[in-house]
């Protein structure tokens, strides 16, 4: 079991939030490459009466979720994704690769984005009651074990359009210069006909809105840093003036970037 200390991205005000809870992630065995990309463990005691919500910018994942309120699947989000800590709780989750659903599922992934159902619909009704278990269980290790016997019927072939769209999509999360759909399909040696369909088929949402998101995730390490100010994002991230950017940032994140510096 490896522990994933990669740079956590798309958390809101990250340096307040990570103190009120444990966040620990780990990779999956080889067996899963192209399936699953991370399990994550948060863990929460907040005092009586106290409460903080979590907001992030998340990737445009499906991940299983095992919390209080049973096991669900949640399908990508577009926007800003929060979610309410009180009391003592906890959540166990199984982040999956790109498109790495697509054959389990009996909609198009696009039906999926910002919704989210019951695992037993998905997995079956034996899988999510096996799974209720772990939510009390505080062994990540043991958990993680239970969880990779529990996946291993479910896991899907690396056809070669999905692993094109898992490349494109790493692309663009890893590259700040990529800033068009063109550039995605000039890497990809593709039309940007078969980018848009790829991103349809095993993403759910356009190129064109993940390169803004990542581009916005990379505004929020800028503003988190405390060292630059608005003009410097826009220069560095190539943005074409700085209405543009305060335009993108409401409309994900549903206030301006002044705004989001005063709550920090």
């Amino acid at each position: 079991m490896k522990i994933n200390n990669e740079e956590i991205k798309g958390v809101l005000h990250r340096q307040v939030s990570e103190e009120n809870y444990h966040l620990r992630r780990y990779f999956p065995s080889v067996l899963f490459n192209g399936f699953i990309e991370q399990f994550w463990f948060v863990d929460w005691n907040l005092e009586e009466q106290r409460t903080h919500t979590q907001q992030n910018l998340p990737d445009p994942n499906f991940h299983l979720i095992i919390s209080n309120d049973g096991v669900k699947l949640l399908g990508p989000v577009s926007k800003i994704y929060s979610y309410k800590m009180e009391g003592k709780g906890r959540i166990i989750g199984v982040k999956f690769e790109t498109g790495a659903l697509k054959e389990l599922l009996p909609l198009p992934i696009e039906e999926y984005v910002n919704s989210e159902v019951l695992a037993k619909d998905i997995f079956g009704l034996d899988f999510a009651t096996n799974l209720i278990s772990l939510y009390e269980h505080e062994n990540d290790a043991e958990v993680i074990n239970y969880l990779h016997d529990s996946l291993v019927p479910f896991v899907q072939s690396i056809t070669r359009p999905k692993k094109i769209t898992q490349n494109m999509v790493s692309l663009v999360k890893n590259n700040e210069n990529i800033c068009t759909v063109k550039q995605v399909a000039n890497y990809a040696n593709i039309s940007s006909r078969s980018v848009q369909r790829y991103f349809s088929e095993y993403v759910g949402l356009s190129p064109k809105w993940l390169i803004r998101k990542y581009r916005l995730s990379r505004v929020l390490d800028e503003l988190e840093s405390n060292t630059v100010s608005i003009l410097d994002i826009v220069t560095r991230l190539e943005y074409a003036d700085q209405s543009h950017l305060i335009r993108d940032f409401k409309e994900v994140l549903g206030i301006t970037p002044n705004r989001y510096n005063k709550l920090k």
